[in-house]
């Protein structure tokens, strides 16, 4: 009988320790590792540094908000100048436009044609009319798509340079000069989800 409950006793033993071995053994083996056992040895748990690596991306991924719309700006492009009572010029720049317009098809240009204010309204209406389509077609022309562009004429209206009272004595040919910067085509690009940028 006292053998009997010795053995019974001495297997218990070697069964806990065994565990609480196993356990340290376990532990030891995971570098890095938290031990995480019960005050009884009955259980052992290893949390493994992947283990909670993959749980913080989870949790950081749940709380992350949405990035931010990627904000799209457009290329200034210098006005295009015209010469007196012209409605073409070979002063044509605007590679970036065409770039910019065939890169983003929902993109829309408007061209906005002017004069000088020189000879009749009627008159410097549609030659600015004129100087805004002309673009157009040269823009058409390079591979953009006619959906894209608009034209406004404006005429004489928003000089860029005043203009010069009767009181002083000016010629023809030097008001021809010094309202050259109003013989122009400006470009105006609109993008959904931004700004508006017009030079």
């Amino acid at each position: 009988m006292f053998s009997s409950v010795f053995c019974v006793r001495t297997a218990l033993v070697v069964l806990v320790a065994a565990a609480v071995s196993g356990c340290a053994n376990f532990a030891s083996q995971s570098s890095g590792a938290t031990l995480d056992c019960d005050d009884r040895y009955t259980r052992c748990a290893v949390l493994s540094e992947q283990q909670s690596k993959e749980e913080a991306i989870i949790q950081n991924e749940e709380t992350t908000d949405v990035s931010a719309p990627l904000i799209i700006v457009p290329p200034t492009i210098a006005p295009i100048l015209f010469d007196f009572d012209q409605a073409k010029t070979t002063r044509l720049e605007f590679d970036e436009a065409v770039a910019f317009l065939i890169m983003y098809p929902e993109s829309q240009l408007t061209l906005h044609g002017y004069t000088d204010p020189i000879g009749q309204e009627a008159y410097n209406q549609a030659l600015s009319y004129q100087r805004a389509i002309y673009v157009r077609d040269r823009l058409l022309m390079q591979g953009v798509s006619a959906a894209q562009v608009s034209v406004q004429a404006h005429g004489e209206s928003d000089l860029v340079v005043k203009e010069i009272s009767n009181t002083q004595i000016v010629s023809k040919e030097d008001l021809v000069t010094q309202y050259a910067a109003n013989r122009r085509v400006e470009f105006e690009f609109s993008l959904p989800n931004t700004t508006t940028s017009s030079n």
